[in-house]
């Protein structure tokens, strides 16, 4: 499936429904912006993202089996530091970014009550209907994301 319009190349993402869990479909011009989008798409939709401050770097790792199953790994991973570790991430920069592993330096802050309210707590993401398209805009992402 191609994407149908440039419009949707302007947006890092956005949600969509489905039954009992949540979508979030991600947009790059590159497979690198896609995944720095699904992480600001993730903490948005766990709180709010203007609130996080880039106080703190944590490099965060992941592998997978392709590209799709990278980045279903790359969201559980920040989702089980959010989780066990009370990590909110705002942006992070990637220094390696392969089809079966991703190495980046994630920049944010610990939970705070009062200063971080919570919209939705992510159990994790999941691979159903999970894939990543490329079109001449870039790439579209969707992951489903178990809430």
């Amino acid at each position: 499936m191609v994407m149908n319009t440039e419009v949707e190349m302007t947006k890092e993402f956005q949600t969509f429904d489905t039954t009992a869990d949540t979508g979030l479909e991600i947009y790059g011009a590159s497979l690198e912006e896609v995944f720095r989008n699904a992480l600001r798409g993730l903490f948005d939709l766990i709180t709010d993202l203007d609130k996080i401050e880039a106080q703190e770097e944590v490099t965060v790792e992941a592998q997978g089996e392709d590209w799709v199953d990278l980045l279903v790994s790359w969201l559980n991973e920040l989702v089980f530091l959010q989780d066990a570790r009370d990590w909110l991430f705002k942006e992070c920069v990637i220094e390696k970014l392969e089809p079966h592993y991703i190495k980046a330096h994630c920049s944010g802050e610990r939970f705070k009550k009062g200063k971080h309210p919570i919209k939705t707590l992510v159990k994790a993401a999941t691979l159903h209907q999970a894939r990543i398209e490329k079109s001449p805009q870039g790439y579209k992402a969707r992951v489903v994301l178990d809430v």
